[in-house]
């Protein structure tokens, strides 16, 4: 079922997507695409509120998704950057993070600390804003229009009801908590077994005292760090 948009010349026009059934929407070419964008967004509101504003363990903590058109899985991968001193603390409080908003029965409210609408709503809001103004941007463009004529790439193909540019943001708007939920599931957040992790300390060791020392005799202030560099 095709959704949105206009019909063909003298034809009614298709439905809504908001008025699918649920396996109908969750069918639609974009729907993981659109899901997965929101799993990103919502991820990364998530570790920066817990990690950076509630624990001040970090200037930065990413979660960024890897998937691809012709192979069914992925990846995803969680950057913190931390002092050494509170390496260990801020991987904890990701994977601590992360386990919490993955589904679970056995909770009142279906997760140790869910997602609310106001949350999904907000991620929402971003991902519609973002792709109506990068539509300005010829590299914006040039990205998802890459692979529309490859017989390969047969989600993206002319005439398939994923009409990117016209249908994407319906799409987002009509990802629900429970299609979050599933994607979580899919993910398997809620299993920190399964997680793997990896602290990495640049420069060499430093012995606190050699540091407190060079510290206390710095007269000549800092220099203003590099916008580049997080």
């Amino acid at each position: 079922a095709k959704y949105g948009g206009s019909g063909g010349s003298g034809g009614a026009s298709p439905p809504a997507l908001s008025s699918l059934s649920t396996s109908a929407r969750r069918a639609q070419p974009l729907w993981p695409a659109a899901a997965l964008a929101l799993v990103q967004e919502v991820l990364n509101r998530r570790l920066f509120s817990q990690v950076r504003e509630r624990k001040g363990l970090t200037y930065d903590a990413n979660f960024q998704l890897t998937a691809h058109e012709r192979l069914a899985g992925g990846w995803w991968l969680v950057t913190v950057t931390s002092s050494p001193a509170n390496s260990e603390l801020a991987l904890d409080a990701c994977v601590e993070s992360l386990v919490q908003i993955a589904p679970d029965p056995s909770r009142p409210f279906g997760a140790a600390f869910p997602l609310t609408r106001e949350n999904l709503q907000a991620a929402q809001r971003v991902l519609v804003q973002r792709h109506t103004s990068e539509l300005r941007s010829n590299q914006y463009w040039s990205e998802i229009l890459s692979a529309t004529q490859l017989e390969s790439v047969p989600g993206k193909q002319p005439g398939n009801g994923a009409a990117y540019l016209r249908e994407w943001g319906e799409t987002v708007r009509a990802v629900t908590l429970e299609d979050l939920d599933l994607m979580f599931k899919a993910l398997k957040l809620e299993d920190e077994k399964q997680f793997y992790t990896c602290i990495a300390v640049s420069g060499a060791p430093v012995d606190p005292a050699a540091a407190a020392a060079a510290l206390a005799a710095d007269n000549h202030g800092h220099t203003m760090p590099s916008i580049s560099r997080r």
